[in-house]
């Protein structure tokens, strides 16, 4: 696992490990094929529609209509328009689908 937790390019994984550049990169690919296959299941189900509709009525409450997911911790710029006065500020909006 620590091949997926560096950050390293293959090639320098390749010198640090002294295993080839495709080694490293067929490890990788089995770990991650490993891990997808055991978390699939879990965190990738089918919803059934219900559970899609109630999560675009949460999206539509907020003034996010025609959505039904969002990237968690993405922050949305917002500029305050001109001639407001009321404070501004970047938010972050999640939910966990």
């Amino acid at each position: 696992m620590k091949y997926l937790a560096t950050g390293n390019s293959f090639n320098s994984l390749h010198y640090e490990y002294l295993l080839g550049a495709t080694t490293i990169r067929e490890l990788v690919r089995t770990i991650c094929e490993a891990i997808w296959i055991c978390l699939d299941p879990i965190f990738m189900a089918e919803k059934p529609e219900d559970d899609w509709l109630s999560i675009a009525d949460e999206y539509e409450r907020t003034n996010f209509p025609h959505c039904i997911g969002s990237v968690d911790g993405k922050h949305i710029r917002m500029c305050k328009p001109d001639g407001i006065e009321s404070t501004f500020f970047t938010f972050t909006f999640a939910n966990a689908l």
